[in-house]
């Protein structure tokens, strides 16, 4: 798992990229996160990216138990905390840290500064 801390508008989140984001995230909002990224239409990409955002965020401060409640008002509560705008224009740091974790430059459990397993 790979952290970091991300700024959305006057905002700190802490996220966290593993393969196991794409498991929340369809777990959450039934659909396939990969199966909606499609070059040719980037655009297309923003909400399914906000909805990854939330759950990198979650991903960072939940438990895993607590990861299985999340619900869509959760989301939309997240969501309130900031402009759509904001979202927008850390939509980059989020997305090098998703793609980050595909890079296999993780630290093992054993000297990893941060939870793995909580």
């Amino acid at each position: 798992m790979i952290f970091k801390v991300i700024t959305i508008g006057d905002k700190e989140y802490k996220m966290c990229a593993a393969a196991s984001v794409n498991i929340a995230y369809y777990n959450l909002f039934h659909e396939d996160f990969i199966s909606l990224m499609n070059p040719d239409e980037p655009v297309k990409a923003i909400t399914p990216f906000t909805k990854m955002a939330f759950i990198m965020n979650m991903k960072a401060e939940k438990t895993k138990e607590e990861m299985r409640k999340l619900t869509m008002s959760d989301y939309e509560a997240w969501m309130d905390n900031f402009s759509f705008g904001d979202l927008v224009a850390a939509m980059a740091d989020i997305q090098e840290l998703y793609l980050g974790s595909a890079e296999g430059s993780v630290n093992s459990k054993k000297n990893s500064e941060e939870p793995t397993d909580r």
